[in-house]
């Protein structure tokens, strides 16, 4: 008996090393401490190099040489199910991407990453760890216009951490009221009403809309060293795939409950544009948007022309209780708005978005709902955490039999 016991000890001792080996710790500290160096010193060497026979050259790379290998696979089981995705579409979806977001300069550096994997001792390695850190980091979590940023180097991990440190404190309360008031009770999607608008119409469904946040709040969340360290590889990333200036990300962690980082949406439109099953494309025209969709499940009612304008509504409903707002209330900002339809392109592009879905869906509880996690170490801790129950079960089941 004591020998089936200890049998099973290390059974699930070794199933949970299986769990863990996924841990995309190893992938960001090669990522940190080779890779980001010599991507660093590629993008001076490549400086005026074509972008586009960069791309190319990147694109070959994963093509030719790590599409058809079996680390280009990232899986994930667990009992008799096994999901998987594939790291070279990831990467080829980023690099598709950079132009919609980071121009040139973010295609510089999604090609520059690939290039510099293939001059490491282990090229598929390093590929490997590219891959996973940019789909834990970047896609797994769920700033700066088109032009690289004028006497501004890209931050270190140093830098980057300091900017970081005070993280966010909890919801401002003031967050969801003052995108309310500016898009006019009114959701940007729907066309549904709140049920406090105060002058509400007799055609139109009268709901609870919620404060949608454009960059989600887990970005600037952490909690202990380990999302601590998390949170800034993701800044890192944002700020060579989008180019926005360290000065943006300083001020993001203390403005992501700011009104431009708000739109206000109805239930089902609200979890749709969370899980980047739609976003907005900007037009030539300033805050006038076209709807993308890319899963339609949930979207109850789309715009006229699928078209989205936004503009300060706060004074269409003057109130004679109260003076007429002084201060206007900012509009989405563009660059958010372009930093979310990118992410959801990837996502659409690379079949990541579905990989997550799956993967939660693994860990949801007895009443249907998923883990509430906000990044990659945290949804790693929770799977740890399953398998060791799971694993303690097993090993009392046992125990009983015998």
């Amino acid at each position: 008996m004591s020998h089936n016991r200890n049998d099973s000890l290390q059974s699930n001792a070794s199933t949970l090393s299986t769990l863990t080996s996924c841990s995309s710790e190893s992938s960001v500290k090669l990522y940190e401490e080779k890779l980001k160096p010599s991507i660093d010193a590629l993008k001076l060497e490549e400086s005026d190099a074509p972008i586009q026979e960069l791309a190319d050259k990147a694109e070959t790379i994963i093509k030719e040489k790590f599409a058809s290998h079996p680390s280009s696979i990232y899986k994930y089981k667990k009992d008799f199910k096994e999901i998987s995705v594939g790291l070279d579409k990831v990467m080829l979806a980023m690099l598709a991407c950079a132009d919609e977001d980071g121009g040139e300069s973010g295609k510089r550096y999604v090609a520059c990453a690939i290039v510099a994997c293939s001059k490491q001792k282990d090229e598929i390695e390093a590929l490997q760890a590219l891959g996973t850190t940019w789909l834990t980091h970047l896609l797994g979590h769920g700033n700066q216009r088109n032009e690289t940023p004028s006497g501004m180097a890209t931050p270190t991990i140093d830098e980057t951490t300091t900017h970081l440190r005070e993280g966010v404190g909890n919801r401002a309360k003031s967050f969801r009221n003052n995108v309310l008031l500016r898009d006019g009770y009114t959701c940007v999607l729907t066309g549904f009403e709140d049920w406090s608008h105060p002058q509400p119409s007799d055609d139109t469904p009268r709901v609870r809309l919620n404060g949608a946040h454009i960059l989600r709040r887990a970005i600037c969340q952490f909690n202990g060293s380990k999302s601590y360290k998390s949170a800034v590889t993701t800044f890192d990333i944002l700020v060579n795939f989008t180019c926005i200036p360290v000065k943006n990300l300083e001020e993001l962690h203390e403005r992501i409950d700011d009104a431009d980082n708000g739109i206000i949406l109805q239930h089902d439109a609200h979890h749709g544009f969370d899980k980047f099953h739609w976003c907005l494309k900007q037009t030539e025209t300033e805050h006038v948007y076209n709807l993308k969709v890319f899963n339609g499940r949930g979207i109850l009612k789309k715009p006229e022309n699928n078209r989205i304008t936004f503009r300060d509504r706060s004074n269409d409903f003057p109130s004679s209780s109260t003076r007429k707002r002084n201060r206007s209330i900012d509009l989405p900002n563009p660059l958010y708005i372009r930093i979310h339809a990118t992410i959801a392109g990837v996502l659409n592009m690379s079949g990541a978005g579905k990989f997550f879905d799956e993967l939660l869906y693994m860990y949801k509880d007895d009443k249907g709902n998923v883990p509430p996690v906000r990044s990659w170490p945290e949804l790693e801790d929770v799977m740890e955490k399953q398998l060791l129950k799971e694993s303690i079960t097993k090993l009392f089941e046992l125990v009983k039999v015998q």
